[in-house]
């Protein structure tokens, strides 16, 4: 072993033992705990279709209530996969103190394995769509607290690749709302089943609702903005141009919206019009623009609408009303069909007055002056240049001269009156030279 050299001494670092003819080791930095984030989507453990419930969706995590009054075990067959439509057993704690958490588990022949034959990409499509159900189902319950709200599904849809998420069912008191809301691009055939599908489970008083994504552009294609006056205040609203499928739920009688964060987007129809001029109008030069102009439709937008306007309103005003109508959203669209003809009736009051200004600058034909001795083809003319119907009086022949009478002496001409006279030399204006700008003795 060989000492260190007189006068120097070795570093130590307090955490590392240096050991004489050892390399050191590596200094180990510490780890930062990784905190688990556990997934937004539902678990499919805690999810089943109840058969025997007009194919309600159960879900063990968020109904703890339900749970307890649910029959355990496989009970006939009664709950189904959402994601491969097999059966389930519900599984439950055997005592109260048990820490066991109730679950859904597929009926295999194996002991204690869980395993869907489904498609992972299946299942997450249909556990997304279960999140976007479920949280629009949370967000209503704050607003309606003593509403009956749950999911429903057709049970024969179980297992298969459906196009919309699963309904929400909101129930107060014998009203019946039905809301939807599509992730994917509609088509017509699934929207015409969707609507027959409700009728026919629920009636035709059911109120059906289809929700949209502010954000989604499948749903959603801006176009522009509009200001309005419902309230003699300047008011901008979003233009959207609507997707044939929601055009056919418009004409169908269905409600469409559109929400975001925690606001209702409700939507009226817009039609381009020209004002069809009436007696006494004239809508000529600066009014040709005045004439153009559109109406509404409300409350469902009529079809051939050319966009639609959205009127923004609180999700929190559905809960002022049993029957999930919007009322402030329709009272606005009433004042916009007020002023819409309030308006059509102050464009015509100036057309009118656009009209009495071009009459009243229209320029007349002056008379003819009555001394004029231009005469009409049929007779004299009076001094508006018309003829007349007096007789004509013959003018006398002269006689022939005698031979015995004397020289004939010619008639002296006419002398003309002053105001006939040519002007003279005096009355012409001067013409300007330059030599009349010298002395006198100079014009030589």
């Amino acid at each position: 072993m060989t000492r260190p050299a007189s006068g120097t001494t070795p570093t130590r670092s307090p955490h590392i033992a240096v050991t004489p003819g050892a390399l050191p080791r590596p200094i180990v930095l510490p780890t930062t705990a990784r905190r688990s984030t556990r997934s937004k989507l539902p678990r499919m453990g805690q999810l089943a279709v109840d058969t025997a419930d007009r194919g309600r969706i159960i879900d063990l995590h968020r109904d703890a209530n339900l749970c307890p009054r649910l029959p355990h075990g496989r009970a006939g067959g009664r709950y189904r996969c959402l994601a491969c439509g097999h059966r389930l057993i519900l599984q439950w704690p055997s005592t109260p103190a048990s820490c066991f958490t109730p679950r859904f588990r597929h009926d295999t022949a194996t002991v204690g394995t869980d395993h869907c034959p489904a498609p992972a990409q299946h299942q997450a499509d249909v556990q997304a769509d279960l999140t976007t159900m479920l949280a629009l189902r949370e967000t209503l319950l704050s607003v309606l607290p003593q509403a009956s709200l749950s999911l429903h599904i057709d049970p024969e849809l179980a297992g298969q690749r459906w196009q919309m998420p699963p309904a929400l069912i909101v129930r107060r008191g014998e009203k019946v709302t039905v809301l939807e809301r599509p992730r994917r691009l509609l088509t017509p055939a699934a929207v015409t089943r969707r609507l027959a599908a409700t009728r026919t489970q629920h009636g035709l008083k059911a109120a059906h609702w289809w929700v949209f994504d502010r954000d989604d552009p499948l749903h959603c294609d801006t176009a522009g903005t509009v200001n309005v006056q419902p309230y003699d205040k300047t008011i901008t609203h979003t233009k959207v141009r609507p997707t044939p499928a929601q055009r056919q739920l418009a004409a169908a009688g269905a409600t469409v919206c559109w929400l975001t964060d925690d606001t209702l987007l409700l939507p009226y129809g817009s039609h381009q019009r020209t004002y069809t001029p009436q007696p006494g109008e004239d809508w000529s030069g600066d009014m040709a623009s005045w004439q153009r102009d559109w109406t509404i439709s409300h409350p469902h937008p009529a079809d051939g609408a050319t966009w639609w306007g959205l009127i923004p309103q609180p999700l929190l005003a559905l809960g002022k009303r049993p029957d999930f109508r919007p009322a402030a959203a329709h009272a606005t669209m009433s004042a916009l069909a007020r002023a819409e003809h309030g308006r059509e009736r102050h464009r015509r009051r100036r057309a009118r007055e656009h009209a009495q200004q071009n009459t009243h600058t229209t320029p007349t034909q002056l008379p003819l002056p009555a001394h004029s001795t231009k005469t009409h083809a049929n007779g004299p003319t009076t001094a508006a240049g018309e003829p007349t119907d007096a007789p004509r009086t013959p003018t006398p022949t002269p006689a022939a001269p005698s031979p015995s009478a004397g020289p004939i002496t010619p008639p002296s001409p006419l002398t003309p009156s002053p105001s006939q006279q040519a002007p003279t030399n005096r009355d012409r204006p001067r013409r300007f030279t330059w030599r009349s700008l010298l002395p006198r003795r100079w014009h030589r």
